[in-house]
């Protein structure tokens, strides 16, 4: 390849060469500008997230103040010697673990001086005989915490006096002489059983409004509403991790009070993008955040685009490099590739030429006004004009003149409301030859923009075909039936005279004939029987979809009783209905003849003397449900399409009467109404048949 671009040298002009590179200069100073782009936006977006991060934290802490102070205002306005129930009962109503995830508890720390603290804690012992200040301490002062909610969990903090230990003591004071809400220096809280950083926000409450100065604040002073704080449960209760791109830490002073900046943190990148560091003062205490990227942030925020322009930079100015060496080559190279260019430019053109006038259809293309603007040869063969008298004329020229008043006003309301859509597949539509002969046609209509222009595209199928056979398969169909009819009804006669010959010769030789003669006269008998039963079903098989009777109003459970009563069912066997339609409105010469196969079936299959066979139905909203349930021998599930299929019986027909037929007539009758039959058996005992009946 160096080899072929050095030799290519001698053909490239300086001004190729200043095209090159003035290609590849503006494709590194895009890569540049793109990269520095990026990186702003990433930074831009560092520092929105982080002042996002800082505002949540600081309005949460707000959110904490705003509820100790209303607990503050309530001992204030009602009751300066608070008790632990009606402290319980502000706590349910502040629903405060709900309300302020990450709080551990909000309680009440009462000032006590001394001389009171005897009184105080027998104070407290009426209701509470465990209650104790603690620890000791060298202070002449007390300032323990009486209450806290929720009790469970905070229940080492009862009692515990803030005078104890410097942190608590002094922010406690602070707040007091300041009239302002403060929080302590980093505490492990005696509740804390895993002793992670803490603290403690107090709000000072008074039992004067009169607190300008500080000796009036230090008179008035009453105590304090407090929350403690495990700092861990406050910041997953305040940020959670898969909300926010950064991860951070937390200093007061030297002092750690949270940590995201760790290894075991997944989130944790250890070479950030960008980092910063924030101190804030948060109710008297500075605190610092170590703020940076994590990883989820170098994720989101990762774009190929620079490398992208780089890339497709140089693709473009080696392309350049080898259009121009091929371009300064020859000019019959140039010429050649020109006319490839525009070979590529016209392939959309030439395949869609091709389609057209290929198609096995006729494709016809109008514009809004339906003028027809290009035809296909097929269009040609049906129609029978030349293209060039149909371009120019509306397309109502192909359309028998009975439609072509209306024709207007649809192409009209389609253009308006354009979909993909077929026409005519039930010989609604029709297209007129120039001959004037009408032929059935199927018409498909899309519509498509050609440059700022809207085109209709119909696509024409001549139907006569379809037609044709269509109303061919329905005569065969017809012939097939009526055929069927003739055959099962004609047979009968000959049938009817076999069976009296068989009577006739059994009373001739009742008296001398052997036992083997009279039981093949007998079989002969069964089976001339069993052949007229089956043409009987073949005959009312050829039927159905043709007859199926009026409309009636029928009492169910009656048409069951007749049924059941007309086929003389033997001793022991017994029909129940436990039905809830007593009349519906239906055809029933179909339902009864599912009735009657289906109590027929029970009948002749029993396997004992005590036979129940139940009916019952059911109305849903768009049809009926009808179960016929009896407890004889079962049908193994194996058999359980078969039976349905023509001529198929379980047992040999010497066995059981019946010429293999009633399940299929029940199923051809429930499938012309469109309905579905099913049926229920484990194999063993008892078979029950279900089938819905239309409304």
């Amino acid at each position: 390849m160096a080899q072929k671009l050095s030799k290519s040298n001698q053909f490239l002009h300086w001004h190729h060469w200043l095209v090159i590179s003035a290609s590849l200069l503006l494709t590194i100073i895009a890569w540049k500008v793109s990269d520095n782009q990026i990186q702003e936006k990433r930074k831009v977006l560092f520092e929105i997230q982080s002042e996002q991060l800082l505002e949540q934290i600081s309005e949460r802490m707000a959110h904490y103040e705003v509820a100790l102070k209303v607990g503050a205002a309530a001992i204030q306005t009602f009751s300066q010697n608070t008790q632990a129930a009606n402290w319980k009962g502000f706590y349910d109503k502040l629903k405060l673990t709900d309300t302020y995830p990450g709080i551990n508890g909000i309680g009440v720390i009462y000032y006590i001086p001394e001389r009171e603290a005897s009184h105080f804690i027998k104070q407290q012992r009426i209701y509470r005989p465990d209650f104790t200040i603690y620890p000791q301490h060298n202070e002449q002062e007390y300032w323990p915490i009486t209450y806290i909610e929720p009790l469970k969990g905070n229940e080492k903090a009862v009692g515990l006096d803030m005078a104890f230990e410097a942190n608590r003591f002094s922010a406690a004071k602070k707040a007091r002489d300041n009239a302002t809400t403060q929080i302590t220096a980093p505490i492990v809280l005696v509740q804390d059983a895993k002793k992670t950083p803490g603290f403690l926000q107090f709000i000072p409450f008074y039992d004067s409004v009169n607190i300008e100065t500080l000796e009036q604040r230090q008179k008035h002073f009453v105590g304090h509403v407090y929350a403690p704080f495990i700092m861990v449960k406050l910041m997953k209760g305040t940020l959670k991790q898969s909300n926010r791109q950064l991860v951070f830490s937390i200093f007061d002073g030297d002092d750690n009070l949270y940590n995201e900046l760790t290894d075991e943190n997944s989130h944790y990148d250890s070479q950030p993008l960008f980092q910063k560091t924030v101190t804030m003062d948060m109710y008297g205490r500075p605190w610092t955040f170590n703020i940076q990227t994590a990883l989820s942030f170098k994720t989101s925020t990762h774009s190929n685009q620079p490398l992208i322009i780089l890339g497709s930079g140089i693709v473009i100015d080696s392309l350049l490099l080898l259009v121009f060496i091929t371009l300064t080559r020859s000019q019959k190279k140039a010429i050649a590739i020109a006319n490839g260019i525009t070979q590529k430019l016209s392939i959309k053109e030439k395949y869609y030429k091709h389609i057209i006038e290929s198609a096995p259809c006729g494709i016809i293309i109008t514009n809004v006004e339906g003028l027809i603007e290009k035809v296909n040869p097929q269009t040609e063969l049906l129609f029978g004009y030349k293209g060039e008298e149909l371009i120019g004329n509306k397309i109502d020229i192909l359309l028998p003149k009975r439609y072509q008043k209306q024709h207007p006003k649809l192409r009209e309301d389609f253009n308006k409301n354009p979909s993909n859509r077929q026409m005519g597949l039930n010989r609604d539509v029709f297209g007129l030859t120039k001959k004037g002969n009408e032929f059935p046609a199927e018409i498909g209509l899309a519509q498509f923009n050609e440059g700022d222009n809207l085109k209709t595209l119909a696509t024409i199928i001549d139907m006569s075909e379809h037609v044709e056979i269509t109303e061919e398969l329905k005569r065969s169909n017809k012939e097939l039936n009526d055929f069927a009819y003739v055959a099962s009804h004609d047979l009968k006669a000959p049938l009817r005279g076999i069976m009296q010959l068989s009577s006739w010769i059994e009373e001739d030789i009742a008296d001398f004939a052997n036992d083997e003669t009279k039981s093949n006269l007998a079989l002969l008998m069964n089976r001339t029987s069993r052949l007229e039963s089956l043409l009987d079903d073949l005959l009312t098989y050829s039927r159905i979809g043709r007859e199926v009777g009026e409309i009636q109003t029928i009492n169910i459970s009656d048409l069951i009783l007749n049924i059941f009563d007309l086929q003389s069912p033997p001793e022991g066997v017994s029909i129940t209905c436990t039905n809830t339609l007593p009349e519906i409105k239906t055809h029933i010469v179909p339902l009864e003849i599912i009735f009657r196969n289906l109590i027929s079936n029970a009948i002749k299959h029993r396997d004992n003397d005590k036979l129940m066979i139940t009916v019952s139905a059911q109305e849903l909203p768009d049809h009926y449900r009808f179960s016929v349930e009896d407890n004889g021998p079962g049908i193994p599930k194996k058999h359980h399409k078969q039976i349905f299929e023509l001529f198929k019986t379980l047992k040999p027909r010497d066995e059981v009467e019946g010429s293999g037929m009633g399940l299929s007539i029940i199923k051809k009758l429930l499938d012309y109404q469109k309905c579905m039959i099913k049926v229920t058996s484990d194999g063993e005992s008892g078979t029950c048949f279900t089938f819905t009946w239309p409304k």
